[in-house]
């Protein structure tokens, strides 16, 4: 007798696990709009949106990397070292799309040398880039001396202050644009379906003809790109450049792929389950700081809401399997 299917079983695991996250984000939301009155105004939420673009940047390059091979743990620091190129230049009087542009370039080739250090000499993704990671803050600070570049023209600080339309900031603008051509990547494209069949199981990816190496350079180098984006509108926004920009940007761009689902083993993830998580995650900065919240306990605070939403995820997944084993 043929047993009758679940809703839930016959829906896409993707599908009901990222309704979830977004459940969860407007019970947040709700939250802290009862609780400042100040929060659902529209100059707020348009500054959340703003706050959450560089999270989002940085996280679409290590979403493709976890789904891919593992984390890129020197997203921070291809950040910070890139966005110090870029300000000298601008500095230097060069063309501030010309000083973007090798920004990019380089971040590009830092994301590439990671690809190579995994492919061709054999490190694991967690030693390489975190060595990376410390050779080039190490850089930055030789460059910069201990000094802090800052007081950008109108043109160069347009792309981190300046507005499409109403309330829609660049970096809005500029996040929802890496966030399309992330989800075209991943879902429409070989390359993206390179990227989940390597991360999924790279012995059988490769047997069945798939140039895995070629899927993790490809995979590395966007998520040097996008780091040097990233520190592009950062140092735009806050019209000011250091050589420890982007020390503390690692952990919480962690935090916000984690929270929109992407599997820490690989194979499995998606970007705009990431924009839900850096969106989650600036809601609940923004809300402590509009509610006053001690700053000893805000890191409390969010490092108990990643567990609770890794926890979610797990018994998501458990309960969609167990619904699946039914079918």
């Amino acid at each position: 007798m043929m047993q009758k299917k679940s809703l839930v079983s016959m829906m896409d695991p993707n599908i009901v696990s990222g309704v979830g996250r977004v459940f969860a984000l407007l019970l947040i939301c709700l939250a802290m709009g009862f609780a400042s009155p100040v929060f659902f105004t529209a100059r707020n939420i348009s500054l959340i949106v703003t706050n959450a673009s560089i999270m989002a940047i940085l996280g679409v390059g290590l979403t493709i990397t976890i789904i891919t091979c593992g984390p890129d743990l020197s997203v921070g620091s291809i950040l910070t070292i890139t966005a110090v190129v870029a300000v000298i230049l601008v500095k230097a009087n060069v063309h501030f799309l010309i000083a973007f542009g090798i920004a990019l370039c380089m971040g590009t080739a830092l994301g590439f040398l990671n690809g190579i250090l995994v492919t061709k000499v054999g490190l694991p993704p967690f030693i390489s880039t975190y060595g990376l990671q410390w050779a080039l803050f190490g850089f930055a600070y030789v460059i910069l001396k201990g000094y802090v570049i800052y007081n950008f023209d109108a043109d160069f600080r347009f792309i981190g202050n300046g507005y499409l339309i109403g309330p829609i900031s660049m970096p809005i603008v500029v996040m929802v644009i890496v966030v399309f051509l992330g989800w075209f990547i991943l879902r429409k494209t070989t390359i993206g379906r390179m990227f989940y069949a390597t991360g999924a199981n790279r012995d059988a990816a490769r047997m069945s003809g798939i140039d895995t190496g070629k899927a993790i350079l490809l995979a590395f180098s966007i998520s040097g790109f996008l780091s040097a984006l990233a520190g592009i509108v950062l140092v735009a926004r806050i019209n000011a450049c250091q050589a420890d920009i982007g020390k503390n940007l690692l952990l919480p761009s962690l935090a916000t792929v984690y929270m929109g689902g992407t599997r820490a083993t690989g194979g499995q993830g998606g970007v705009f389950g990431t924009l839900v998580g850096a969106v989650i995650m600036t809601v609940v900065e923004n809300g402590m700081n509009l509610l006053g919240v001690p700053s000893v306990w805000r890191n409390a605070i969010i490092g108990t809401l990643i567990i609770l939403t890794v926890l979610a995820n797990i018994a998501v997944s458990k309960q969609l399997e167990k619904a699946g084993s039914k079918m």
